[in-house]
């Protein structure tokens, strides 16, 4: 029955993904750089959406803005040291998300997934075209540095659903910085967020 619970919301995850994943490049065309910035509330950081190389180093300050920030909005412990960032072919997202489960139960390689956090390795995984050139790309940056700050902390959930609860919270504020939220930019309205953050029955 876990298991089940398990493949419907990780199906439910894999269209929402599959749909949005394909968007990026678009947003990122439409939407250059003339997103405004952003202060991230209690750190005095600019956010300025655009380019980021690929390499831990060019995101460390946005990385530590965000731990400060995560920890005053949701009482987060601040992390000692910053995750480490891996850009990875789709197929190998695929693979990190369904770990355990048959390829046949979660599409395969055709699978779309946005991010993942690896606990063991304490990695923030990003899709190989992730760059940060615009806020939804960045927020995802959000959503999976609350499972870091969560997996350092030690914190422990009833079930993986419980654990996006502040996750998608963080996301919807970050969004909100820039005009923006879950809905427009992901497609993600109250009932799937309930799906998305709730136990199953």
């Amino acid at each position: 029955m876990r298991l089940l619970r398990l493949l419907l919301v990780s199906t439910l995850t894999s269209l929402w993904a599959q749909a949005k994943a394909d968007d990026f490049e678009v947003q990122a065309q439409s939407r250059p750089n003339d997103v405004p910035a952003a202060v991230l509330p209690g750190t005095g950081f600019v956010v300025r959406p655009g380019y980021f190389e690929t390499g831990n180093e060019s995101l460390r300050p946005l990385l530590e803005a965000i731990a400060v920030w995560l920890s005053s909005e949701f009482d987060l412990p601040p992390p000692s040291n910053p995750p480490t960032i891996s850009w990875v072919p789709a197929e190998r997202l695929s693979r990190l998300r369904f770990r355990g489960l048959p390829s046949d139960h979660w599409g395969g390689e055709k699978a779309d997934i946005l991010a993942v956090y690896d606990d063991d390795a304490r990695t923030i995984y990003l899709p190989a075209g992730w760059n940060g050139r615009t806020p939804a790309e960045l927020s995802i940056l959000a959503h999976e540095m609350v499972h870091h700050l969560q997996n350092l902390a030690g914190l422990k959930f009833a079930c993986p659903q419980e654990r996006e609860q502040i996750a998608y919270e963080a996301q919807q504020r970050w969004l909100r910085l820039f005009g923006s939220d879950l809905a427009a930019d992901f497609q993600i309205d109250g009932f799937m967020l309930l799906v998305l953050t709730n136990c199953p029955m």
